[in-house]
């Protein structure tokens, strides 16, 4: 069968990540080759576990007929192919911070108002139930659309939905410094959401699409720690400008919007032009599909968010009839994109088969992120609640606490540049999980009176060091088993169960607080002993979570090896290469069969 990437006019050779078969589907690219010098860009392998070459190659023919209606094998219908990146090193450090730059703006957008809270309720005349939808609607409305948004950028083109994103973010920022009133506060944040939700699965895209080898894995390690350093940052930028700003939290608004024109000129003038991943006759949106998905995401998370506020809670009819129907819809999502693939033979919005790929594994890292991200995203917003309420520190001192969390960040993300071509990326996702884990349980062992540098500072850069372990891990593996028609659709399913993972989080860590507290009150506590017994609760449950995802990927993701590590041609694979089929039950290792494919482009050169 004819290379679906090579057309009669134009014969190139393409750089192995470029090419639909099992082999990338299953693997990173291949080391540098010292005897082919035509691609300009270091090539590297894969963390992939060891996978049947039979189901390797029975899941990528029917992920290829079913989910892809064109023929890869039509001249006229084929994918446009992609030319090899040669960025100088100047080009790569710049691009990298400017992606990295619109990371942190959006990560620390949803931060920037958490100390404020108390000031915007009372400035506003806010009711304390509505208050909560001053974060919960920018984190709503990203979770919403991250998968959508995906689609949109690989088929429209990942620089251009970056720069609509970003000037969203602007415009809605300066809309809502000047809100007066608590609605339209909210609905300002939501807006500023459905910006942020463009940026994050173009700029993961734009990184798949431009970077190969250790240079993607460093670029992808600098831009995870851009979430965490974001979310750090907005609690500090927060503190500061309530504390010493005349404006106080408006100035915050104002301050992000600035940095948002300026990415939207850093943008413009230092990422390459959109490369075509997709032909015109393909560049169709799966409208039904997108519906369902993001009006089910709607109603569950907004369901999730606004039970705690409900009049009965849980036992609300409208919070029980949106979970019905918000979850109802997510999974008419799933029969919906196989119908549309396998019988109407349209592009779906999402290949079922990202479930599927490496034996399901890639499914259980989905599974892992949620539960890592549910500790994460808790653990500093209970943190904040513990210094401010419990421990009185005041915004001031609660700001100076988070300070070294910055520092820690920068040095956590450095080691993991160094380390993520040495360590196994096995050990990295459990290592990681299992900060994370013991950084909840630090902060669930801390007392009123507590020593900061004891427990609290300790637990501080123990989740910084989880979440950078863990997030650059994951998104190089997701960006791996990607298609280049899909590299910001699969970023966005995978940011997209993070953001669920955030909500639900912080519902479930909001529960065991509630129950928790009044148990104490009931026991005859005091206010400040019954406060602080509830966020000790949601610690643990979060370290619980985090734990339980390291078990998870310890058993399953067991085999996943070192990003960028030298493979040497194996005779096996050879003869597999050739035709031969192996034995019944004969296991082929991911890295061997990258050699086969690396084999194939060195033949077709």
């Amino acid at each position: 069968m004819a290379d679906p990437y090579q057309t009669n006019s134009h014969k190139q050779t393409l750089s192995l990540h470029e090419r639909p078969s099992s082999v990338i589907v299953n693997s990173i690219e291949a080391a540098e080759d010292q005897n082919v010098k035509q691609d300009h860009r270091p090539d590297t392998t894969a963390a992939i576990p060891r996978t049947n070459a039979k189901q390797l190659q029975s899941e990528n023919e029917t992920s290829r007929m079913n989910e892809n209606p064109v023929s890869p094998s039509s001249p006229s219908q084929t994918l446009i192919p992609i030319p090899t990146s040669t960025l100088t090193i100047t080009q790569q450090i710049i691009i990298t911070f400017t992606l990295t730059s619109t990371c942190i703006l959006t990560s620390s957008a949803a931060q920037m108002l958490n100390i404020a809270l108390p000031l915007i309720k009372t400035e506003l005349h806010m009711e304390e139930s509505d208050l909560q939808w001053v974060l919960s609607s920018y984190n709503l409305s990203i979770g919403c659309l991250l998968l959508f948004c995906g689609r949109i950028a690989d088929i429209y083109g990942k620089k251009k939905v970056l720069l609509v994103g970003l000037t969203v973010l602007t415009v809605f920022f300066i809309i809502g410094g000047f809100m007066q009133n608590g609605s339209g506060l909210i609905v300002t944040r939501a807006l500023t959401g459905c910006g942020a939700a463009m940026t994050i699965p173009s700029s993961t895209g734009i990184i798949a699409e431009l970077f190969s080898g250790k240079a993607r894995s460093r670029v992808f390690a600098c831009f995870s720690a851009g979430f965490s350093i974001g979310g750090i940052l907005g609690l500090l930028i927060g503190a500061l400008f309530v504390s010493y700003v005349r404006y106080t939290w408006r100035s915050c608004f104002f301050f992000a919007a600035g940095l948002g024109l300026l990415g939207v000129v850093l943008v413009l003038f230092t990422v390459p032009k959109d490369i075509p991943t997709i032909d015109d006759e393909n560049k169709s949106v799966d409208w039904l599909g997108a519906a369902l998905i993001t009006i089910g995401l709607v109603c569950f998370l907004f369901a999730i968010s606004d039970a705690q506020a409900a009049p009965q809670g849980w036992k609300t009819g409208y919070i029980i009839a949106l979970l019905i129907v918000g979850i109802s819809m997510i999974i008419s999502f799933f029969f919906w994109e196989h119908y549309i693939a396998s019988v109407l033979k349209k592009p779906p919005l999402m290949r079922l088969a990202l479930w599927t790929r490496a034996n399901g594994r890639l499914a259980i890292l989905f599974i892992t992120g949620f539960l890592g991200q549910t500790g994460f995203m808790a653990c500093l917003y209970n943190a904040t609640l513990l210094f401010q309420e419990v421990q009185k520190t005041g915004s001031v001192g609660a700001m100076l606490r988070f300070l070294p969390l910055e520092i820690s960040g920068i040095i956590c993300t450095i080691v993991v540049v160094i380390v993520i071509h040495k360590i196994p990326a096995y050990w990295l996702i459990v290592t990681g999980l299992l900060a994370t884990g013991f950084g909840n349980m630090c902060f669930a062992l801390t007392e009123e009176h507590t020593n900061y540098w004891r427990l609290p500072f300790n637990g501080m850069w123990l989740i910084v060091l989880g979440v950078d372990l863990f997030f650059p891990t994951a998104l190089i593996y997701v960006a791996a088993l990607s298609l280049p028609d899909e590299y910001s659709v699969a970023s966005g399913l995978f940011q997209t169960v993070l953001r669920i993972g955030i909500t639900v989080g912080l519902s479930s860590a909001s529960i065991i607080f509630n129950a928790r507290r009044n148990h104490a009150l009931q026991q005859g506590k005091s206010e400040n002993e019954a406060y602080l017994k509830g966020l000790q609760s949601s610690f643990w449950l979060s370290a619980a979570a985090c734990w339980f995802g390291a078990i998870l990927a310890a058993i399953v993701l067991r085999g996943l090896g070192v990003f960028g590590k030298e493979i040497k041609a194996d005779p096996e694979f050879e003869a597999t290469k050739e035709g031969e089929k192996p034995e019944q039950g004969e296991q082929l290792d991911g890295n061997n069969l990258q050699s086969v494919g690396r084999r194939e482009k060195i033949e077709k050169v």
